[in-house]
């Protein structure tokens, strides 16, 4: 059973814990939004109307009831002000209930994965509830990192990792479609309702799949990671046959050609300053090959169907990969699939990922086909960055070697896969996610 404890239910619809100032939306569903911009929770209870969307049955509880195995959910943003001490938005009394031991502090980020720094910050903000008598074995942390990576950083065996964006992602979808009326669930962008023509000019079709070009390379934000694999391809000259983003938004990246993330510095010195070169004219190079970054940031599902049809493989530059800081090494164990990720099983194309490290390990195990008719996907087990830079490269040498029929055959091949894995991404029944975290937190 799921319970979660709200200071205040309205109409059996909750208000967000933490919310010291709130409205209510102009709809008919009358929906509590938080509307302190400075406060750090979301404006909306984002994850308890995830679990609704899906069908996950949950049981509210408010004022003095109780039960057993209680939670009191207090849903952070990414992006939200973390500066003012968290308990100050939580009332007195619930603080005594926590610190008693009648329900546990149930801190939900499933937006963060990663990002050693930020939740450094987290963390003390959490130690700042235990400084105040709040145990910090009555909290429990709920991260998008899969893998439990950062227990060591919050001293807290209670870390717990949940695959928010494949959830996310498919709810989004079903609303932006008009399938299902769920645009309440987030009341986002990627999930407002699309009219007839904007549905038309994203709806791929594996059917028209005709590519001129083997690649298109998502790499547009311009990470440590994109001007690795951008300065490779064109190293290479394999920009001869795809296209690449850069750099859009429109800053130049401070990036030194000789850190080792970026360039194989065991190559020897006539690789390493051709690299030097491409690198250097990359900082003064803004490529966009679909959308600009406020558009893309905003609604990060929209796509331009044309280039999905005229690609036989896309490259997702995820938002993290291994970075192999020395404050934190645990970070590169980080498993994450983003909206990148979870869009393209949807639209049904094939892809690879420049991201976590074992990302298509986690997709298989969801019960995902691979691309492995297509390409070499021993990639995704690389934690090197550049090594792994070269392996992507490899596959793109490898499909552009291969003659018209040979590629044709190939691609026949994997269409089903790929239909296959869009199926099950609709019809997944995600509540059991919801159900096996609860499990999993269950203290009673």
């Amino acid at each position: 059973m799921i319970n979660l404890y709200y200071d205040k239910i309205i109409d059996n619809t909750p208000i967000p814990n933490g919310a010291l100032k709130y409205t209510f939306s102009k709809d008919f569903k009358r929906l509590p939004i938080v509307s302190d911009a400075n406060s750090p929770i979301m404006p909306i209870t984002a994850f308890y109307n995830a679990m609704k969307a899906t069908g996950t049955t949950v049981n509210l509880y408010s004022g003095s009831n109780t039960v057993a195995n209680l939670f009191y959910p207090f849903e952070l943003g990414l992006g939200r002000s973390w500066n003012v001490p968290l308990i100050n938005y939580i009332p007195t009394k619930t603080v005594s209930r926590i610190k008693k031991g009648k329900m546990k502090l149930l801190i939900l980020a499933p937006r963060i994965a990663y990002d050693y720094s930020l939740l450094w910050k987290l963390r003390s903000r959490l130690d700042y509830l235990e400084i105040n008598g709040i145990h910090r074995s009555q909290i429990c942390i709920v991260l998008g990192d899969l893998n439990q990576t950062y227990k060591r950083l919050f001293d807290n065996p209670n870390v717990y990792g949940f695959d928010w964006w494949q959830v996310h992602a498919q709810i989004a979808y079903k609303s932006r479609y008009g399938l299902e009326d769920l645009h309440w669930v987030f009341r986002d962008t990627a999930s407002s309702p699309l009219n007839k023509q904007d549905i038309e000019a994203e709806d791929f079709n594996i059917e028209n799949w005709n590519p001129t070009r083997i690649f298109t390379a998502y790499t547009g934000n311009t990470q440590l990671h994109d001007t690795s694999l951008v300065s490779e391809i064109i190293h290479r000259q394999l920009d001869t046959c795809g296209i690449y983003a850069f750099n859009i938004v429109d800053e130049i990246p401070a990036h030194n050609y000789k850190d080792f993330r970026i360039v194989d510095k065991s190559k020897g010195e006539e690789y390493i300053e051709a690299k030097r070169e491409i690198i250097k004219k990359l900082h003064t190079t803004i490529r966009k090959i679909d959308f600009d970054y406020t558009t893309s940031n905003k609604d990060p599902l929209k796509i331009n169907k044309k280039l999905f049809e005229d690609s036989v493989i896309n490259i997702v530059s995820e938002g993290y990969t291994p970075k192999f800081d020395q404050h934190y090494l645990d970070e590169i164990n980080v498993i994450s699939p983003s909206l990148k990720v979870w869009r393209q099983i949807a639209k049904g194309h094939p892809f690879m990922v420049l991201g976590c490290l074992n990302t298509l390990g986690y997709i298989s195990n969801e019960g995902y086909f691979g691309q492995t008719t297509l390409i070499d996907q021993r990639y995704d087990k690389i934690s090197s960055t550049v090594e792994k830079v070269n392996m992507l490269c490899n596959n793109i040498e490898m499909l552009n070697s291969y003659s018209t029929t040979e590629l044709q055959e190939k691609m026949h091949e994997t269409i089903p896969f790929l239909k296959k894995n869009q199926e099950k991404f609709f019809k997944k029944p995600n509540k059991r996610k919801f159900e096996a975290l609860f499990r999993e937190m269950k203290y009673e």
